[in-house]
């Protein structure tokens, strides 16, 4: 049974059962800071598992992408090691959200398995819960397994829960038996025997602070199958890697190598470069690159993994990108998004495997000094800095551990393990940091907020709720400021990039300005906060006011906000599909705009960008708003936000045939009202991760003129004409380089100065020595201290000369001892006469300028019959 059989039999056997078909959520999770990847298919369910959210469905089924690379379910170092560990897998579940429990739950799984999926009922072993009786009867009663099939367990092995606190409850796993080549009939957790095919895991209770198990008013079903261990059993074979999903990325990379795949001393290199390919196939493709810090270090550590074990298969240089395409050749059927990320994928696996080669050089030089410190100390190689050189270098600890047997010396793994543990502690606090969040304001969750500012700009509407210092207080006074909740509201909150709506309030005793809105979400509703300060008057909870917000303003950002969709539209269509929104910024100024690309936008790409939106703006498009399922806008065509979560209901942004956005922002009617679209600015964020910022409407207009007026005055002050300007600034730059050029080589040539030579041909009055040199476009700074050591190494007098743009540049320096005989304040007011300059000075140092001396001869001549009228 091939795999694409297996997902089509298990999809069409839970749509026969009514279950709504959800598609896959990407593998990063949505607003949830507790994971750094999806890791099961309940993960994008888990709102409506909370009773935080409702969906239009009760039943669903799905094949979820998860990562398991993290937290307690980390199969990272186990991967290569079995035959059925990954970091990427597929979880195939079907959920019920408070419709059938635990009788209809094991039916299904036993019917699918058994006459679907065709498994012998003989080969099938069961566990439970060890005080679930319910399980128990239903699979030995109603099912008919015989009792020494059902093993009871404890909560280690069955009984789930979602957190500390929160939904749980017991489960019961169904199990393959293998035969007895594999090992005894006992169901234990180290015989190899038995492999776990499915998980039904019973939501039943809500655990609370102090621990006590509360029954559920609604039990939940959340199962659990992973694909590769199901096709494995079903494709009669004994590794989830021999099967048609591993089986030919395996074949592709030992072409590769050309080495042979039957021999053992390859599989375990063989099983992690194809685990961890997939994995960053998918992982890029959902939008995560590499990086220093949580999701993107993670999927560093993977590549680096796999390169590692490259290496052992005699790979010198990049091959992991080739591998990657072989992928997407596999699952793009079932993931179309691979396909379009084809190039992208290549491309940022290739930079990061280029990357590593580099590091990995300069890491083999630290490491061989930690080495020979251990060699020299007849000791251990510490964690600590074999953690700063894998984390820091990229240098592997396998690779620092086979380097060290092969001298005797041993390293500190458990320290290794200690710094490691920082390092993701680390990551996951950075990575809840990053999500923003609203204090917590007591009493919240009893309001809700119904948003009408889609279509309207004021709304009279009621106050439910007053919030000062996140207190909740019964009034709120004139000149105080706090957060106020109402039942309904035009005020846009910020999220999705877009910030919140500003304006105000009024009734016929109070009067005040809303200076931003946010909001709280809450399944498909939400509570919006309207941070504000009272002009007049006060309010109360019940009171009715008018909400009016600033109209002005809310049409720029929309002016902006639409923009961004049809920048995005432009990106894809002239840079390619790899192109991904990865974040967004919205207001009455401007907007940024943060896409996956791995090079520099050129500068006729940004004027195809805008010509194509431009154009866009002046076809005056009529910009659609439609609600509709999830699925059904993704099947149209909708390109939807990865780190966004999304209802089953969504609001779907079209532009002619341009444009397909999910979104919950505020738009224009129709993209004649942008006006006129310019880029400001493109520039690199991060790894494969550029940012655009542009201006559009008003702000966009204004941009232009202020360009356009600065562009009038360059012209008035050269004098020059529209289609001349150009060519003139040209000609200008090129003369002034060539004067920078020569009076370079002039410094050059001087910087050639034989100082001696001049001290040796210096003239002498009456025992004092005296230079005087002329130097063409020597600088004024260069010419000073070139004086000063002059006339300390003759302990005389030093007159140096020189022609600068178009001047003449004299200085006169004296030595201290001689300032009571010779003033050069006063001598060098006569030389400047010379070039009908002026000058003046210190006594032991001065300086003239003038006309351009034509003639140094004549000129020096003049300074010594001055000089011989002052030293006697």
């Amino acid at each position: 049974m091939k795999n694409s059989e297996i997902r089509d039999i298990f999809y069409s056997f839970f749509k026969k059962k009514n279950h709504h078909k959800v598609l896959s959520s990407p593998l990063i999770p949505a607003k949830d800071p507790t994971l750094l990847f999806t890791n099961a298919g309940m993960n994008q369910f888990k709102s409506v598992f909370l009773q935080e959210e409702k969906r239009g469905y009760k039943k669903a089924v799905s094949i979820q992408k998860c990562m398991r690379v993290s937290g307690k379910h980390n199969d990272f170092d186990e991967v290569g090691k079995t035959e059925y560990h990954h970091t990427f897998f597929e979880m195939m579940g079907n959920f019920s959200f408070g419709d059938y429990f635990k009788e209809q739950a094991i039916e299904y799984a036993w019917e699918l398995l058994t006459e679907n999926y065709k498994f012998n009922p003989e080969q099938l072993w069961i566990s439970v819960y060890k005080k679930d009786e319910d399980s128990f009867k239903i699979w030995e009663q109603h099912i008919g397994i015989p009792t020494h099939k059902i093993i009871r367990s404890g909560d280690k092995d069955n009984f789930w829960q979602m957190g500390e606190t929160g939904p749980c409850g017991p489960c019961s796993e169904i199990y393959f038996d293998r035969g007895e080549i594999y090992g005894p009939a006992d169901l234990t957790e180290n015989n190899k025997r038995f492999v776990e095919v499915w998980n039904l895991v019973f939501m039943q209770y809500y655990k609370d602070k102090e621990g006590k198990l509360n029954p559920l008013p609604a039990p939940c079903i959340d199962t659990g199958m992973g694909i590769e261990r199901l096709t494995s059993i079903l494709q009669g074979l004994d590794s989830n890697y021999k099967t048609d999903l591993f089986k030919p990325i395996i074949e592709f990379t030992t072409d590769l190598a050309n080495i042979n795949p039957d021999e053992k001393e390859h599989q375990i290199n063989l099983k992690i470069i194809a685990d961890h390919t997939r994995a960053l196939c998918f992982l890029i493709s959902d939008g995560i690159l590499p990086s220093n810090d949580g999701r993107g270090y993670v999927l560093r550590r993977i590549l680096r993994r796999a390169a590692k074990h490259g290496k052992a298969l005699g790979f010198s240089d990049t091959f992991i990108y080739k591998i990657s395409s072989k992928v997407v050749d596999l699952m793009k059927e079932f993931y179309p998004e691979l396909e379009y990320n084809r190039d992208f994928i290549s491309q940022v696996i290739l930079s990061e495997e280029e990357r590593f080669n580099r590091t990995l050089l300069n890491g083999l030089k630290i490491f061989e000094d930690l080495l020979n410190k251990a060699i020299e100390k007849k000791n251990i190689i510490p964690g600590e800095d074999l953690f700063k050189l894998s984390d820091t270098f990229g240098f592997p600890l396998d690779f620092a551990k086979d380097l060290a047997n092969e001298k005797n010396v041993k390293i500190d793994y458990n320290g290794f393990q200690k710094e490691l543990k920082k390092q993701k502690e680390k990551s996951r606090i950075n990575l809840i940091k990053k999500q923003k969040s609203i204090q917590t304001l007591e009493n919240i969750n009893k309001y809700r907020t119904e948003f009408t500012g889609y279509n309207n700009f004021e709304e009279e509407a009621t106050l439910l709720s007053i919030y000062i210092n996140n207190k909740e207080t019964p009034s709120i006074k004139e000149s105080q400021k706090g957060i106020l909740v109402f039942d309904k509201t035009p005020f846009y909150a910020e999220s999705g990039g877009q910030v919140g709506d500003i304006g105000i309030g009024k009734n016929d005793n109070s009067y005040f300005i809303i200076i931003d809105t946010q909001k709280i979400n809450y399944g498909k509703s939400g509570i919006f906060l309207h941070f504000s300060e009272i002009k007049k008057g006060e309010l109360k909870p019940g009171d009715k006011v008018r909400l009016i917000i600033d109209k002005n303003r809310r049409q720029k950002i929309s002016v902006h906000h639409s923009s961004t969709h049809l920048l995005h539209s432009a990106l894809r269509e002239i840079l390619g599909l790899h192109v991904k929104q990865s974040g967004s910024y919205v207001d009455n100024n401007k907007l940024r705009f943060d896409f996956t690309h791995f090079k520099p936008l050129t500068q006729e790409e940004i004027e195809k960008v805008e010509n194509f939106i431009n154009q866009k703006v002046r076809e005056n498009i009529h910009m659609k708003s439609e609600i509709m399922e999830y699925e059904e806008a993704i099947e149209k065509g909708a390109i939807a936000i990865f780190e966004e979560k999304y209802s089953d209901t969504v609001r779907l942004i079209s532009i002619g045939n341009c444009s397909k956005e999910l979104c919950g922002g505020t738009h224009l009617n129709s993209t004649g009202e942008i006006g006129v679209f310019k880029v400001i600015s493109e520039s690199s964020i991060s790894s494969g991760i550029r940012r655009i910022e542009a201006v559009a409407g008003e702000p966009g207009f204004n941009h232009i003129q202020k360009y356009l007026n600065t562009f009038y005055n360059i012209q008035l002050h050269f004098k020059q004409k529209q289609n001349t300007i150009f060519e003139f600034l040209i000609n200008l730059d090129k003369n002034l380089k060539q004067k920078g050029k020569r009076l370079e080589t002039s410094n050059k040539n001087n910087e050639k100065i034989n100082i001696n030579k001049i001290i040796d041909n210096c003239s002498q009055m009456n025992n004092i020595k005296i230079i005087i040199e002329y130097f063409e476009n020597l600088g004024k700074k260069e010419l000073n201290s070139l004086s000063d050591e002059l006339k300390n190494k003759t302990r005389g007098i030093s007159i140096l000369l020189s022609n600068i743009n178009g001047k003449s540049y004299i200085i006169m320096s004296v030595f201290n001892d001689l300032t009571n005989i010779i003033n050069s304040r006063n001598i060098i007011k006569e030389i400047a006469k010379l070039v009908n300059g002026n000058g003046g000075g210190r006594p032991d140092f001065a300086q003239a300028g003038g006309e351009p001396i034509k003639n140094f001869k004549t000129t020096k001549k003049g300074i010594l019959d001055i000089l011989n009228r002052y030293i006697k």
